[in-house]
Protein backbone atom coordinates (compact mmCIF):
# COMPACT_ATOMS: atom_id res chain seq x y z
CA UNK A 1 0.00 0.00 0.00
CA UNK A 2 1.24 3.34 -0.95
CA UNK A 3 1.43 6.61 1.46
CA UNK A 4 2.03 9.76 1.08
CA UNK A 5 5.42 11.21 2.22
CA UNK A 6 6.10 14.76 3.40
CA UNK A 7 9.57 14.78 1.34
CA UNK A 8 9.96 18.45 2.74
CA UNK A 9 8.95 20.10 5.89
CA UNK A 10 9.45 23.97 7.22
CA UNK A 11 12.60 24.94 8.10
CA UNK A 12 15.77 26.49 6.70
CA UNK A 13 18.46 23.83 6.59
CA UNK A 14 21.88 23.24 7.01
CA UNK A 15 23.03 19.97 5.24
CA UNK A 16 26.66 18.95 5.81
CA UNK A 17 28.90 16.68 4.24
CA UNK A 18 32.49 16.20 4.57
CA UNK A 19 33.24 19.28 6.60
CA UNK A 20 31.42 20.99 3.28
CA UNK A 21 28.07 23.21 4.91
CA UNK A 22 25.67 23.66 1.74
CA UNK A 23 23.27 26.25 2.64
CA UNK A 24 19.47 25.87 2.33
CA UNK A 25 18.87 29.95 2.07
CA UNK A 26 14.83 29.67 2.10
CA UNK A 27 12.44 28.18 3.94
CA UNK A 28 10.91 25.32 2.31
CA UNK A 29 7.27 24.65 2.19
CA UNK A 30 4.89 21.47 2.21
CA UNK A 31 5.83 19.03 -1.12
CA UNK A 32 3.80 15.80 -1.07
CA UNK A 33 5.22 13.26 -3.57
CA UNK A 34 3.40 10.13 -3.74
CA UNK A 35 5.90 6.68 -2.26
CA UNK A 36 5.09 4.05 -2.41
CA UNK A 37 7.95 0.47 -2.74
CA UNK A 38 10.23 0.48 -5.05
CA UNK A 39 8.49 -0.92 -8.46
CA UNK A 40 5.19 0.06 -7.14
CA UNK A 41 4.97 3.98 -8.37
CA UNK A 42 8.55 5.01 -10.04
CA UNK A 43 8.79 8.79 -9.51
CA UNK A 44 9.74 10.94 -12.62
CA UNK A 45 12.70 12.05 -11.97
CA UNK A 46 15.16 14.57 -14.21
CA UNK A 47 19.09 14.08 -13.51
CA UNK A 48 21.01 16.63 -15.90
CA UNK A 49 24.85 16.38 -16.28
CA UNK A 50 27.03 17.71 -13.93
CA UNK A 51 27.92 21.34 -13.99
CA UNK A 52 31.79 22.18 -13.58
CA UNK A 53 34.50 21.45 -15.32
CA UNK A 54 37.96 19.14 -14.44
CA UNK A 55 36.26 16.03 -13.52
CA UNK A 56 35.13 12.84 -15.30
CA UNK A 57 31.15 14.17 -15.32
CA UNK A 58 30.19 11.90 -17.92
CA UNK A 59 31.10 8.84 -15.59
CA UNK A 60 29.72 10.35 -12.36
CA UNK A 61 26.64 10.97 -14.37
CA UNK A 62 26.03 7.38 -15.92
CA UNK A 63 27.19 5.44 -11.99
CA UNK A 64 23.81 7.88 -10.66
CA UNK A 65 21.53 7.39 -13.07
CA UNK A 66 21.95 3.29 -13.50
CA UNK A 67 22.06 3.34 -9.32
CA UNK A 68 18.73 4.93 -9.38
CA UNK A 69 17.40 3.08 -12.31
CA UNK A 70 18.30 -0.34 -10.06
CA UNK A 71 16.83 1.10 -7.35
CA UNK A 72 13.12 1.11 -8.90
CA UNK A 73 12.05 4.28 -6.98
CA UNK A 74 12.64 6.33 -10.03
CA UNK A 75 11.71 6.95 -13.87
CA UNK A 76 14.36 8.63 -15.38
CA UNK A 77 13.73 10.89 -18.15
CA UNK A 78 15.58 12.88 -20.48
CA UNK A 79 16.91 15.91 -19.59
CA UNK A 80 17.36 17.19 -22.92
CA UNK A 81 13.82 17.63 -23.16
CA UNK A 82 13.81 20.30 -21.17
CA UNK A 83 14.18 24.32 -22.11
CA UNK A 84 16.85 24.80 -19.94
CA UNK A 85 19.58 27.14 -21.27
CA UNK A 86 22.87 25.95 -20.76
CA UNK A 87 24.53 28.89 -18.92
CA UNK A 88 22.10 27.67 -15.58
CA UNK A 89 22.98 26.73 -12.39
CA UNK A 90 22.05 24.20 -9.41
CA UNK A 91 20.85 26.77 -7.13
CA UNK A 92 17.72 28.13 -6.36
CA UNK A 93 17.61 31.39 -8.50
CA UNK A 94 19.80 30.35 -10.61
CA UNK A 95 17.69 28.39 -12.97
CA UNK A 96 14.06 28.19 -14.05
CA UNK A 97 11.57 25.69 -12.84
CA UNK A 98 9.32 26.56 -16.06
CA UNK A 99 11.85 25.21 -18.07
CA UNK A 100 11.20 21.50 -16.35
CA UNK A 101 8.16 21.14 -15.94
CA UNK A 102 7.41 20.22 -19.80
CA UNK A 103 9.54 16.98 -19.20
CA UNK A 104 6.85 16.03 -16.36
CA UNK A 105 9.53 15.83 -13.80
CA UNK A 106 8.15 15.54 -10.09
CA UNK A 107 11.97 15.59 -9.03
CA UNK A 108 14.63 17.61 -9.96
CA UNK A 109 18.30 16.48 -8.97
CA UNK A 110 21.37 19.12 -9.94
CA UNK A 111 24.74 18.43 -9.54
CA UNK A 112 28.26 20.23 -9.37
CA UNK A 113 31.28 17.92 -9.89
CA UNK A 114 34.53 19.61 -9.85
CA UNK A 115 38.57 18.08 -9.39
CA UNK A 116 41.48 19.99 -7.13
CA UNK A 117 44.05 18.85 -5.23
CA UNK A 118 44.05 15.00 -6.31
CA UNK A 119 40.22 15.19 -4.92
CA UNK A 120 36.87 15.39 -6.54
CA UNK A 121 33.73 17.44 -4.99
CA UNK A 122 30.64 17.15 -5.94
CA UNK A 123 26.82 18.79 -4.37
CA UNK A 124 23.95 17.36 -4.86
CA UNK A 125 20.94 19.58 -4.66
CA UNK A 126 17.35 18.01 -5.13
CA UNK A 127 14.06 20.12 -6.05
CA UNK A 128 10.62 19.03 -6.13
CA UNK A 129 9.84 20.74 -9.59
CA UNK A 130 5.90 21.38 -8.85
CA UNK A 131 6.17 23.39 -5.96
CA UNK A 132 9.41 24.80 -6.99
CA UNK A 133 10.62 23.81 -3.66
CA UNK A 134 14.13 22.90 -2.78
CA UNK A 135 14.11 19.01 -0.80
CA UNK A 136 17.59 19.01 0.19
CA UNK A 137 21.53 19.65 -1.33
CA UNK A 138 24.81 18.24 0.34
CA UNK A 139 28.31 18.00 -0.81
CA UNK A 140 30.63 14.95 -0.42
CA UNK A 141 34.47 14.83 -1.89
CA UNK A 142 36.63 12.09 -2.70
CA UNK A 143 40.04 11.05 -4.16
CA UNK A 144 39.76 11.60 -8.21
CA UNK A 145 40.39 7.64 -8.27
CA UNK A 146 37.08 7.58 -6.07
CA UNK A 147 34.36 8.69 -8.87
CA UNK A 148 32.28 5.52 -8.33
CA UNK A 149 32.15 5.72 -4.40
CA UNK A 150 31.49 9.45 -5.22
CA UNK A 151 28.32 8.40 -7.46
CA UNK A 152 26.86 6.01 -5.57
CA UNK A 153 27.44 8.45 -2.52
CA UNK A 154 25.23 11.03 -4.44
CA UNK A 155 22.59 8.50 -5.50
CA UNK A 156 22.08 7.55 -1.98
CA UNK A 157 21.35 10.70 -0.59
CA UNK A 158 19.10 11.34 -3.79
CA UNK A 159 17.28 8.11 -2.86
CA UNK A 160 16.97 9.16 0.87
CA UNK A 161 15.93 12.70 0.32
CA UNK A 162 12.90 11.40 -1.80
CA UNK A 163 11.99 8.28 -0.55
CA UNK A 164 13.18 8.84 3.25
CA UNK A 165 14.44 5.14 2.23
CA UNK A 166 18.38 4.10 2.57
CA UNK A 167 19.77 2.41 -0.76
CA UNK A 168 21.81 -0.37 -1.19
CA UNK A 169 24.53 1.62 -2.85
CA UNK A 170 27.02 1.11 -0.48
CA UNK A 171 27.15 -2.83 -0.75
CA UNK A 172 28.35 -5.32 -2.81
CA UNK A 173 27.65 -9.14 -3.50
CA UNK A 174 30.11 -12.08 -3.75
CA UNK A 175 29.39 -14.43 -6.36
CA UNK A 176 30.99 -17.85 -7.84
CA UNK A 177 32.02 -16.72 -11.87
CA UNK A 178 33.62 -18.95 -14.24
CA UNK A 179 35.06 -16.56 -16.03
CA UNK A 180 38.63 -18.32 -16.31
CA UNK A 181 37.28 -21.28 -17.14
CA UNK A 182 37.24 -22.04 -13.54
CA UNK A 183 34.83 -21.64 -10.91
CA UNK A 184 36.53 -19.21 -8.74
CA UNK A 185 35.00 -16.64 -5.80
CA UNK A 186 34.36 -12.80 -7.07
CA UNK A 187 32.78 -9.70 -5.22
CA UNK A 188 31.41 -7.01 -7.06
CA UNK A 189 29.47 -3.61 -6.52
CA UNK A 190 25.59 -3.38 -6.00
CA UNK A 191 25.49 -2.08 -9.43
CA UNK A 192 27.25 -5.12 -11.71
CA UNK A 193 30.83 -2.65 -11.89
CA UNK A 194 33.97 -3.13 -10.29
CA UNK A 195 34.67 -7.03 -10.23
CA UNK A 196 37.33 -8.36 -7.82
CA UNK A 197 38.88 -11.93 -7.94
CA UNK A 198 39.05 -13.37 -4.41
CA UNK A 199 40.45 -17.29 -4.96
CA UNK A 200 42.86 -17.76 -7.88
CA UNK A 201 43.20 -21.89 -7.10
CA UNK A 202 42.03 -22.99 -10.40
CA UNK A 203 39.82 -25.47 -8.79
CA UNK A 204 35.99 -25.67 -7.90
CA UNK A 205 34.97 -22.80 -5.31
CA UNK A 206 31.68 -22.80 -4.53
CA UNK A 207 28.64 -21.10 -2.26
CA UNK A 208 30.16 -18.08 -1.16
CA UNK A 209 28.61 -16.46 1.74
CA UNK A 210 29.32 -12.81 3.65
CA UNK A 211 29.54 -12.28 7.47
CA UNK A 212 27.32 -9.36 8.52
CA UNK A 213 30.10 -6.74 8.93
CA UNK A 214 31.21 -7.70 5.18
CA UNK A 215 35.02 -7.95 6.30
CA UNK A 216 34.74 -12.25 5.64
CA UNK A 217 33.32 -14.68 2.68
CA UNK A 218 32.50 -18.02 4.00
CA UNK A 219 32.76 -20.55 0.86
CA UNK A 220 33.80 -24.44 -0.30
CA UNK A 221 36.49 -25.25 -2.27
CA UNK A 222 37.63 -28.46 -4.23
CA UNK A 223 41.57 -26.99 -4.12
CA UNK A 224 42.94 -29.42 -1.73
CA UNK A 225 40.98 -31.96 -3.51
CA UNK A 226 38.10 -32.68 -1.21
CA UNK A 227 35.13 -30.28 -0.72
CA UNK A 228 36.21 -28.42 2.64
CA UNK A 229 35.51 -25.16 4.01
CA UNK A 230 37.57 -21.63 3.67
CA UNK A 231 37.29 -17.98 5.05
CA UNK A 232 38.78 -15.21 3.09
CA UNK A 233 39.34 -12.63 5.33
CA UNK A 234 38.97 -9.65 2.97
CA UNK A 235 40.75 -6.96 5.55
CA UNK A 236 43.65 -9.07 5.96
CA UNK A 237 43.98 -10.42 2.73
CA UNK A 238 44.25 -13.72 4.04
CA UNK A 239 42.73 -17.15 3.37
CA UNK A 240 42.41 -19.93 5.82
CA UNK A 241 40.28 -23.44 5.79
CA UNK A 242 38.61 -24.07 8.69
CA UNK A 243 36.96 -27.73 8.33
CA UNK A 244 38.25 -30.25 6.01
CA UNK A 245 36.47 -33.48 7.78
CA UNK A 246 36.17 -36.35 5.68
CA UNK A 247 33.45 -35.78 3.10
CA UNK A 248 31.72 -32.23 2.07
CA UNK A 249 32.06 -29.16 4.29
CA UNK A 250 29.89 -26.99 2.80
CA UNK A 251 26.83 -24.08 2.95
CA UNK A 252 28.74 -22.56 5.02
CA UNK A 253 26.53 -19.56 6.71
CA UNK A 254 28.03 -17.30 9.50
CA UNK A 255 25.71 -16.20 12.87
CA UNK A 256 24.57 -12.41 12.69
CA UNK A 257 27.33 -11.58 15.73
CA UNK A 258 29.91 -13.75 13.50
CA UNK A 259 31.02 -16.02 16.52
CA UNK A 260 29.73 -19.75 15.03
CA UNK A 261 29.45 -21.04 11.18
CA UNK A 262 26.74 -23.60 10.73
CA UNK A 263 27.54 -26.09 7.78
CA UNK A 264 26.59 -28.93 5.97
CA UNK A 265 29.21 -32.27 7.23
CA UNK A 266 29.01 -35.48 6.21
CA UNK A 267 28.15 -38.23 8.97
CA UNK A 268 28.53 -41.97 7.82
CA UNK A 269 27.47 -41.29 4.48
CA UNK A 270 24.26 -38.95 5.54
CA UNK A 271 24.68 -34.96 5.53
CA UNK A 272 24.16 -33.35 8.57
CA UNK A 273 24.14 -29.80 10.24
CA UNK A 274 26.44 -28.72 12.45
CA UNK A 275 27.99 -25.21 14.18
CA UNK A 276 31.93 -24.66 14.32
CA UNK A 277 34.07 -22.14 15.16
CA UNK A 278 34.61 -19.79 12.44
CA UNK A 279 38.34 -19.36 13.46
CA UNK A 280 40.05 -22.72 14.66
CA UNK A 281 37.06 -24.84 13.26
CA UNK A 282 36.09 -26.37 16.42
CA UNK A 283 33.17 -28.51 16.40
CA UNK A 284 30.55 -26.88 18.59
CA UNK A 285 27.05 -28.80 17.98
CA UNK A 286 25.93 -31.20 15.96
CA UNK A 287 22.10 -29.91 15.14
CA UNK A 288 20.50 -32.32 12.72
CA UNK A 289 20.12 -36.63 12.86
CA UNK A 290 17.24 -37.42 10.50
CA UNK A 291 17.03 -39.69 7.67
CA UNK A 292 17.74 -37.99 4.48
CA UNK A 293 19.81 -35.11 3.81
CA UNK A 294 19.66 -31.58 5.98
CA UNK A 295 21.82 -28.83 4.22
CA UNK A 296 21.90 -25.19 3.37
CA UNK A 297 21.41 -23.31 7.04
CA UNK A 298 20.66 -19.94 7.01
CA UNK A 299 20.38 -18.11 10.29
CA UNK A 300 17.44 -15.61 11.48
CA UNK A 301 18.16 -12.06 11.81
CA UNK A 302 18.42 -12.36 15.75
CA UNK A 303 20.29 -15.53 15.84
CA UNK A 304 17.97 -17.61 17.25
CA UNK A 305 16.83 -19.76 14.25
CA UNK A 306 18.46 -21.91 11.29
CA UNK A 307 15.96 -22.13 8.48
CA UNK A 308 17.44 -25.49 6.25
CA UNK A 309 16.29 -27.71 3.69
CA UNK A 310 15.90 -31.50 4.54
CA UNK A 311 14.48 -34.12 3.13
CA UNK A 312 13.39 -36.19 6.01
CA UNK A 313 9.54 -36.02 4.24
CA UNK A 314 10.70 -37.89 1.50
CA UNK A 315 11.64 -35.07 -0.95
CA UNK A 316 13.61 -31.55 -0.05
CA UNK A 317 11.49 -29.12 1.55
CA UNK A 318 12.10 -26.34 3.74
CA UNK A 319 12.42 -26.61 7.49
CA UNK A 320 13.30 -24.31 10.70
CA UNK A 321 14.62 -25.30 13.91
CA UNK A 322 16.08 -23.37 17.35
CA UNK A 323 19.80 -22.35 17.10
CA UNK A 324 20.89 -25.32 19.31
CA UNK A 325 18.69 -27.80 17.22
CA UNK A 326 16.02 -28.59 18.87
CA UNK A 327 12.22 -27.95 17.50
CA UNK A 328 12.32 -28.75 13.98
CA UNK A 329 9.26 -27.39 12.08
CA UNK A 330 8.24 -27.72 8.33
CA UNK A 331 7.79 -24.83 6.00
CA UNK A 332 7.13 -26.15 2.72
CA UNK A 333 4.50 -27.93 1.67
CA UNK A 334 4.06 -27.62 -1.86
CA UNK A 335 6.23 -28.44 -4.27
CA UNK A 336 8.54 -31.65 -4.66
CA UNK A 337 12.11 -29.97 -4.51
CA UNK A 338 12.51 -26.72 -2.38
CA UNK A 339 16.02 -25.37 -1.59
CA UNK A 340 18.25 -22.66 -1.13
CA UNK A 341 16.06 -21.03 1.95
CA UNK A 342 17.47 -17.47 2.61
CA UNK A 343 16.07 -15.42 6.35
CA UNK A 344 14.93 -12.00 5.82
CA UNK A 345 16.38 -9.48 8.04
CA UNK A 346 12.91 -8.67 9.24
CA UNK A 347 12.80 -12.51 10.17
CA UNK A 348 9.09 -11.95 8.71
CA UNK A 349 9.83 -14.27 5.50
CA UNK A 350 12.75 -16.79 4.12
CA UNK A 351 13.08 -16.70 0.19
CA UNK A 352 13.72 -20.31 -1.45
CA UNK A 353 13.93 -21.83 -4.89
CA UNK A 354 11.54 -24.59 -6.00
CA UNK A 355 10.57 -26.18 -9.15
CA UNK A 356 8.10 -25.73 -10.93
CA UNK A 357 7.22 -27.00 -14.99
CA UNK A 358 10.91 -27.67 -14.92
CA UNK A 359 12.35 -24.55 -14.25
CA UNK A 360 13.76 -23.59 -10.69
CA UNK A 361 11.88 -20.03 -9.41
CA UNK A 362 12.01 -17.85 -6.03
CA UNK A 363 9.33 -18.09 -3.78
CA UNK A 364 8.94 -16.53 -0.11
CA UNK A 365 6.96 -17.86 2.52
CA UNK A 366 6.40 -16.73 6.10
CA UNK A 367 8.40 -18.92 8.81
CA UNK A 368 5.09 -20.75 9.39
CA UNK A 369 4.62 -22.10 6.30
CA UNK A 370 1.65 -19.65 5.55
CA UNK A 371 1.45 -16.57 2.84
CA UNK A 372 4.09 -17.97 -0.27
CA UNK A 373 4.53 -15.81 -2.67
CA UNK A 374 6.27 -16.31 -6.21
CA UNK A 375 8.78 -13.88 -6.75
CA UNK A 376 9.85 -15.05 -10.41
CA UNK A 377 8.19 -17.14 -12.88
CA UNK A 378 8.75 -18.16 -16.65
CA UNK A 379 11.92 -16.29 -17.31
CA UNK A 380 14.69 -19.69 -17.24
CA UNK A 381 15.96 -20.67 -14.26
CA UNK A 382 15.85 -18.27 -11.13
CA UNK A 383 18.34 -19.31 -8.33
CA UNK A 384 19.90 -18.41 -4.98
CA UNK A 385 18.02 -15.91 -3.57
CA UNK A 386 19.96 -13.77 -1.26
CA UNK A 387 18.17 -10.63 0.80
CA UNK A 388 18.98 -6.87 0.44
CA UNK A 389 20.03 -5.38 3.98
CA UNK A 390 16.72 -3.73 3.91
CA UNK A 391 14.80 -6.62 3.05
CA UNK A 392 12.91 -4.88 0.28
CA UNK A 393 14.56 -6.37 -2.47
CA UNK A 394 15.97 -10.37 -3.50
CA UNK A 395 19.03 -10.80 -5.67
CA UNK A 396 19.40 -13.78 -7.40
CA UNK A 397 20.63 -15.56 -10.36
CA UNK A 398 19.04 -15.91 -13.39
CA UNK A 399 19.41 -17.25 -16.72
CA UNK A 400 16.75 -16.05 -18.66
CA UNK A 401 19.35 -13.84 -20.67
CA UNK A 402 21.23 -16.74 -21.53
CA UNK A 403 23.79 -17.05 -19.72
CA UNK A 404 23.76 -16.74 -15.53
CA UNK A 405 23.68 -13.15 -14.45
CA UNK A 406 22.76 -11.59 -11.25
CA UNK A 407 19.34 -9.89 -10.78
CA UNK A 408 16.90 -8.16 -8.30
CA UNK A 409 13.61 -8.25 -7.78
CA UNK A 410 11.52 -5.53 -6.01
CA UNK A 411 8.86 -8.05 -2.94
CA UNK A 412 6.15 -6.99 -5.44
CA UNK A 413 7.88 -8.21 -8.38
CA UNK A 414 7.08 -5.38 -9.99
CA UNK A 415 10.88 -3.81 -10.40
CA UNK A 416 13.23 -7.21 -11.78
CA UNK A 417 16.39 -5.49 -13.39
CA UNK A 418 19.30 -7.15 -14.52
CA UNK A 419 22.61 -6.14 -12.67
CA UNK A 420 25.52 -8.03 -13.90
CA UNK A 421 26.64 -7.25 -17.81
CA UNK A 422 28.43 -8.84 -20.20
CA UNK A 423 29.35 -12.58 -20.59
CA UNK A 424 27.53 -15.23 -18.27
CA UNK A 425 28.93 -17.08 -15.37
CA UNK A 426 27.35 -15.34 -12.16
CA UNK A 427 26.10 -17.87 -9.70
CA UNK A 428 25.59 -18.16 -5.93
CA UNK A 429 25.22 -14.74 -5.40
CA UNK A 430 24.98 -13.13 -1.30
CA UNK A 431 24.42 -9.43 -1.15
CA UNK A 432 26.53 -8.27 1.67
CA UNK A 433 25.28 -5.65 4.74
CA UNK A 434 25.63 -1.84 3.94
CA UNK A 435 29.55 -1.16 4.07
CA UNK A 436 31.90 1.81 5.03
CA UNK A 437 31.74 3.82 1.68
Amino acid sequence: MSVRTLAAVFAPLFLVGCGVAVAQDAPRTNVLIEIGRPGERAIPIAIPLPKGTGGPNDEFWAIVRRDLELSGWFRILDANASMEPAGAGIRLGEFDFADWRPTGAAVLAKTLLTSADDKLRTEVWIYGVDGAEKLGAKAFSAPTSGVRGLAHRAADFIVETVTKQRSFFDTKFTFVGNFSGNKEIYVVDADGAGRRQITKNGSINLKPKWNATGTAIAYTSYVAGNPDLYVADLGKGQIRRVSNRSGINTGGSFSPLGDILALTLTVGGDSEIFTIDPYVGREIARLTASAGIDVSPSWSPDGSKLAFVSERSGSPQIYQMNADGSGAKRVTFSGSQNTDPAWSPAGDRIAFVGRESGHFDVFTVRPDGSGMDRVTQGSGDNEDPSWSPDGQYIAYSSTRDGGAHIWISSLDHLHQIKVTSGGGGYTNPSWSNHLSW
